[in-house]
């Protein structure tokens, strides 16, 4: 009998520490600067200044965050294409400028050293700026890393594997438009990918996106048909705000920074890209839609019981 109380102690301790995760990761981090967190920049950058004050204007137009973890294949290809298509703005419009901070999540290859050889090239618009974190802390916490240092008016963020076209980026701009009572933020959708997605895919792939899709809706709710995209546009002034405020470090945190954006009155649009699946995914498909489907429970629990809250800037 004792057997069966210390085994059923064990696992519902195992249970309840799986299922508070994301706090205690958010718990360990809070309060501590973010200059704690990184390991080495290519910059300098003095003590404090890593993360530009809220009242600081914006020094560039564009700011291009690109998260990565173990990436230092599919990396060089989206940097070179990218800073192609940006160096063509500028030329093209003097007063477009632009910086791409790619935010290295504690990988263990050579991610930053390719990361830096994108240095090498000649910008005359833009710089490259690269950040490495001392470990890995998950993709939403690289995200808000390079997002918190980002000095544009806009805000990008970009997956590493080039996934969506940085050309795409000027339907997400549009999508925002001028006026204050417009969008202040536009997620990069496939959705119109859909139905060629599921009769390409294997069966259960398709389950997990549906019950996926089915949880976010039941959970979160809101018009948005694609979280996950890893490409979105936001107001810079809006986007350190989100970013600030995010508890979520891992897959799940496009949920929060849907819900945030809600609760900070900002009009989210959706906004078709070309998307093209890249080989070496590092999601597992199985364990991702668990841990997702905990994260999106738990970030509910959190705001509904006071302990997660908005930032103030």
């Amino acid at each position: 009998m004792e057997i069966f109380l210390l085994l059923a102690f064990g696992v519902a301790v195992a249970l309840a520490a799986f299922f508070l995760k994301p706090y205690l990761d958010w718990r360990y981090s809070c309060g501590k600067p973010l200059e704690s967190q990184i390991s080495r920049t290519s910059f300098q950058c003095a003590p404090g200044e890593l993360v530009p004050a809220p009242w600081k204007a914006p020094e560039v137009a564009l700011s291009v965050v690109v998260p990565a973890y173990n990436e230092e294949y599919r990396l060089p290809q989206m940097l070179d294409e990218a800073l192609a298509y940006l160096e063509s703005r500028g030329s093209d419009v003097a007063s477009f400028t632009y910086e791409v901070i790619v935010v290295d999540d504690g990988s263990s290859d050579n991610t930053y050293a390719a990361a830096l050889s994108s240095r090498d090239a000649s910008l005359q618009h833009g710089e490259v700026r690269i950040i490495k974190l001392l470990t890995n802390r998950g993709k939403g916490f690289a995200v808000r890393t390079g997002m918190l240092a980002a000095r544009g008016q806009l805000l990008l963020m970009a997956d590493a594997d080039g996934a969506t076209s940085i050309r795409d980026l000027e339907r997400l701009e549009r999508a925002l438009g001028p006026k204050d009572d417009s969008p202040h933020i536009a997620f990069g959708s496939r959705h119109h990918l859909r139905e060629e997605a599921l009769n390409k895919r294997a069966w259960y792939r398709n389950v997990l996106m549906v019950g996926f899709h089915f949880a976010v809706w039941l959970l979160v709710g809101g018009n948005v048909k694609d979280t996950q995209c890893g490409f979105k546009l936001f107001k810079a002034n809006v986007g350190k705000q989100i970013f600030a405020s995010l508890h979520l470090y891992r897959w799940a945190f496009d949920i929060e920074v849907l819900i945030l954006g809600s609760i900070f009155g900002k009009g989210v649009a959706e906004v078709p890209v070309t998307w093209v699946e890249m080989p070496g995914s590092k999601l597992n498909l199985l364990t991702g839609a668990v841990t997702m489907l905990r994260d999106m429970a738990l970030v509910q629990v959190l705001y509904a019981l006071g302990i997660w809250q908005p930032s103030v800037l």
